[in-house]
C-alpha cells in the first residue's frame, strides 16, 4: 500500500510521532533546522560574551597551507568514521527487537546536544551553573513520577549499574551509624540488643569513627566487635531476588562484603519474587544475628520484564518495622520499568498493565531508594542512570575534603561514587520531561505502544506458531519464548532456540536476543514450563528467544512493511 495513503493512526498518537526521527528519517528536515538554530545560538553566544579580546584565529590563519591540511585530515577522519558507523545495528528500526536500546526521542537529543556544546561538569556547580539546576529539577520530576515525597534527593549516574552501586553504598552507610551507634553503648557499658539498636533508625549524623566499621575497616572493626560483644562479627547481607542484575554481585564483591552476604531470595513459578521467602530469609537474618544491609526487589527485571511485588515486599519491611522495630532498607532496582510508573499517577489504571503490575508499581513511592535509567524507556541518549533518596538522610554518604572545590558552590562531588558526570544527561532528561511529560498522555502513552505491541505479537505468534511456549505472561513490553514440542527432551527445544537465534543474528532483516533461565534462579519457572509441555528435563537451564518492544512505529499503520507479520513469517521458516 502508498505508505502516505494508508489507514491513519489515532489521532492522539499523532504526537507521540513528532518525538522521533521515524524509521525513514521523516522528521529530518525538521531536525536538521533544530540543530542549526542550536549550533547558530551557540555560535553567537560564543562570539558576543567578550567581543573585546580580539580574535585568536586570525583571517591569515584560515588562509595558511597547514591549517587547511589539518582541517582535511579532520574532514577525512570525519568521514571515515561516518562510514565505519553505518556498519553500527541499526537501532532505529522497528526491525530491532534485541536488547532494551531504541531509538532516541528528538527532545532527549536536541537537550543532550544543547549541553554537550557547553560540556558542563556536574561536579560542582562552579563549572556546570545551568545543568546542575536542571539536574535538580529533573531528579524531582522523576522522584515525583515514582510516588516519592518531594523531600528526595538524587543524581544521575552513568547507568543503573553505578545506581545500584550508590544504593548499597548509602544502605551501608546508614547500616554503619546503627552499628557504630550499637558498638559505642556497648562501650559504655548498656545492655542492648544488637539488631534493634543497629536497624531502629535512630541512629543519625554521622557514624562514631572510633567504632564504625567503614572507617576502621573490616578488619580492625571484627577484632573490636568481638572484644565488645564478646563474639564474632558475621557481617551484614544483601538480599535480593534471583532475577536480580548482574551490578548487585558486583557491588557486593566490589565492597569487600563477601560472598556470604549475597542472600538470593526464590523466584515464584512466574520469574517474580517470592515473599514468602523473603520472609524466611528475613527471619533467618534475625536468628543468625546478621544485619540486613539492603533488601533489593526490581521493576523489570533483565530477562523477562517482570515486575516483582512491590507493594508485598514493602508491607512485609513495614510489618518487621512496626511489630520488631526492625527497620530494613529496601530498593526497587527500576533501572528498565521505572518509566512505566508514567500511567500510574492517576487514580484509573491503564488497560494494559494488569492490576497486580499496576499495584507493584504504585508501591515505589514506599521504597527508601530507586534506580531509573532514562537510556532506557527514557528514550534518553546513552549514558545516562539515576539513583533517587526518600530523603536526605537517605541520601547521605561518607563526604571526603577536596580542596580545589569550594563546598558552599558545590553540586554533588562530595555524594556521589563518580567524581566527573557530565551535565548533558540531566539536560537530556529535563527536556524530554518538558516536551514530553511523564504523565499518562505523555509517556504514558508512548510506553502504552510497546504493551500494545506486546498483545499483538503474542497474540499473532499463538495462531502462526502451534508449538510456541511463553516463558511468563509478561507484566511489560519484554517477550520471551521458545518452541518446544510435546515431550521432546529440553535440550533439543534449547537447541532449536539457539539455531533461531542464530539464524536471526545472520539475517539483515531482524535483531532478537536471547536469555537463559538459569536453573538455580528460575528452577520453578523452568518446572511449570516442563510440565505444561511435558517436557523432558535433561537440561538445567532453559534458552529462550527475546524480544523487547521498545520502538513506537512496530505497529504502525501507514508503512509498507507489517513488521509484526514479517517478523512472525520469518520465524516460521525457522520452525
Amino acid at each position: 500500500m502508498d505508505g502516505d495513503s494508508g489507514p491513519s493512526c489515532d489521532p492522539l498518537d499523532i504526537a507521540i510521532k513528532s518525538f522521533f526521527v521515524g524509521p525513514q528519517a521523516e522528521n529530518g528536515e525538521w531536525l536538521k533546522q533544530q540543530w542549526s538554530q542550536i549550533l547558530e545560538h551557540w555560535l553567537h553566544w560564543r562570539q558576543g560574551l567578550f567581543p573585546g579580546d580580539g580574535r585568536a584565529i586570525s583571517a591569515g590563519d584560515l588562509e595558511n597551507i597547514e591549517f587547511k591540511l589539518a582541517r582535511a585530515k579532520v574532514e577525512r577522519a570525519v568521514l571515515q568514521i561516518m562510514r565505519e558507523l553505518e556498519d553500527e545495528t541499526p537501532k532505529f528500526t522497528p526491525r530491532y527487537l534485541g536488547h532494551m536500546v531504541s531509538e532516541v526521542s528528538l527532545p532527549a537529543m536536541l537537550g543532550h546536544v544543547c549541553a554537550l556544546l557547553h560540556n558542563p561538569n556536574n561536579t560542582s556547580r562552579e563549572v556546570s551553573k545551568v545543568t546542575s539546576r536542571l539536574e535538580d529539577e529533573a531528579i524531582a520530576e522523576l522522584a515525583a513520577m515514582v510516588g516519592l515525597d518531594p523531600t528526595a534527593q538524587g543524581h544521575f549516574t552513568s547507568g543503573g549499574t553505578l545506581a545500584n552501586f550508590e544504593a548499597l553504598w548509602r544502605a551501608l552507610v546508614a547500616l554503619d551509624r546503627g552499628l557504630s551507634l550499637y558498638l559505642k553503648r556497648l562501650a559504655a557499658g548498656e545492655a542492648v540488643d544488637f539488631l534493634r539498636c543497629v536497624h531502629s533508625g535512630a541512629a543519625s549524623g554521622e557514624a562514631d569513627p572510633r567504632y564504625s566499621l567503614l572507617k576502621l575497616g573490616p578488619w580492625r572493626f571484627s577484632e573490636l566487635f568481638r572484644k565488645l560483644a564478646g563474639r564474632e562479627f558475621a557481617g551484614p547481607v544483601i538480599l535480593v531476588p534471583g532475577n536480580k542484575h548482574f551490578s548487585w554481585e558486583k557491588a557486593a564483591v566490589m565492597m569487600g562484603l563477601g560472598d556470604g552476604a549475597f542472600w538470593p531470595v526464590e523466584l515464584d513459578e512466574w520469574g517474580r519474587m517470592n515473599g514468602l521467602d523473603l520472609e524466611r530469609k528475613l527471619e533467618d537474618a534475625v536468628t543468625a544475628q546478621r544485619p540486613v544491609a539492603l533488601v533489593v526487589s526490581v521493576a523489570g527485571t533483565t530477562e523477562l520484564g517482570q515486575v516483582d511485588p512491590v507493594d508485598q515486599i514493602a508491607g512485609i519491611l513495614e510489618n518487621f518495622r512496626r511489630t520488631r522495630g526492625l527497620c530494613f532498607w529496601h530498593h526497587v532496582d527500576a533501572a528498565y520499568g521505572g518509566y512505566y510508573c508514567s500511567l500510574t499517577r492517576e487514580l484509573a489504571a491503564s488497560a494494559y498493565l494488569s492490576p497486580r503490575t499496576d499495584a507493584a508499581l504504585r508501591a515505589l513511592g514506599r521504597s527508601d531508594s530507586v534506580t531509573l535509567d532514562p537510556h532506557k524507556l527514557g528514550y534518553v541518549p546513552y549514558a545516562c542512570g539515576a539513583f533517587i533518596a526518600r530523603d536526605s538522610q537517605a541520601y547521605r554518604t561518607y563526604s571526603p575534603p577536596a580542596p580545589y572545590l569550594q563546598a558552599a558552590n558545590s553540586s554533588r562531588w562530595a555524594s556521589t561514587i563518580e567524581g566527573s558526570r557530565s551535565g548533558a544527561g540531566a539536560a537530556a532528561v529535563w527536556l524530554s520531561n518538558r516536551a514530553m511529560g511523564l504523565d499518562r498522555e505523555g509517556y504514558g502513552r508512548l510506553l502504552e505502544k510497546g504493551l500494545q505491541a506486546r498483545e499483538r505479537i503474542q497474540a499473532e505468534l499463538e495462531k502462526a506458531l502451534p508449538h510456541i511456549l511463553f516463558a511468563t505472561q509478561p507484566d511489560l513490553n519484554i517477550v520471551c519464548f521458545c518452541l518446544a514440542r510435546p515431550g521432546e527432551p529440553l535440550t533439543v527445544t534449547n537447541a532449536r532456540s539457539l539455531r533461531i537465534f542464530e539464524a536471526f543474528e545472520k539475517s539483515p532483516d531482524f535483531s532478537i536476543s536471547r536469555t537463559v533461565l538459569r536453573g538455580e534462579s528460575y528452577s520453578r519457572l523452568i518446572a511449570r514450563l516442563a510440565q505444561e509441555r511435558a517436557l523432558q528435563r535433561d537440561a538445567e537451564n532453559m534458552v529462550m528467544l527475546r524480544l523487547v518492544l521498545m520502538n513506537p512505529f512496530i505497529l504502525s499503520k501507514e508503512t509498507n512493511t507489517s513488521f509484526v507479520d514479517d517478523f512472525i513469517l520469518a520465524l516460521s521458516r525457522l520452525d
